[in-house]
């Protein structure tokens, strides 16, 4: 008799942790969802030594059943400040969640739009003011980005 009642108390405490696990999950998406912005990962860009200004473009990311999305902007809609920079400098793109994939656009000018894949992340070797779009791919969802440089060749220390 006791063995049964045993079991029937293990049998209980199993369904109250599992219960307490997904109030747990369900009460951390719903205040997540609250404020995205505090939950979404936080990018780190640097141009060869110098971290340019990025500006996030909107995302669409999930939170338990619930999909929040931004709305997207364009680049000539955005805020964007030219960071100096030297030719041939990499670029280098970190998160702090890990990603699926993401990609790098280039454009010429502030105000042209035309965007194109860019595989080799490195900065132009020809002077002039450069847009780059970012686009992360996430299990949660995706973000983008904006941020703009200018290629000199002349000393930048001066």
């Amino acid at each position: 008799m006791q063995v049964k009642r045993k079991i029937k108390r293990y049998a209980l405490a199993l369904v109250m942790l599992v219960l307490a696990a997904y109030t747990t999950v369900f009460i951390k998406d719903t205040v997540e969802s609250m404020n995205p912005e505090k939950s979404l990962p936080i990018i780190s860009v640097s141009v060869g030594y110098t971290p340019p200004y990025v500006v996030r473009a909107g995302y669409t990311w999930s939170f338990g059943s619930k999909t929040v999305r931004s709305p997207y902007v364009s680049a000539a809609d955005t805020p964007l400040m030219v960071t100096d920079c030297s030719p041939g400098e990499n670029i280098v793109i970190n998160f702090s969640a890990p990603f699926e994939f993401v990609s790098l656009y280039q454009t010429t000018g502030l105000a042209n739009e035309e965007f194109k894949p860019i595989y080799n992340w490195v900065t132009p070797t020809e002077e002039g003011i450069y847009v780059y779009k970012i686009e992360a791919y996430f299990g949660k969802g995706d973000i983008s980005y904006y941020f703009a440089i200018q290629v000199k060749t002349d000393n930048l220390m001066s």
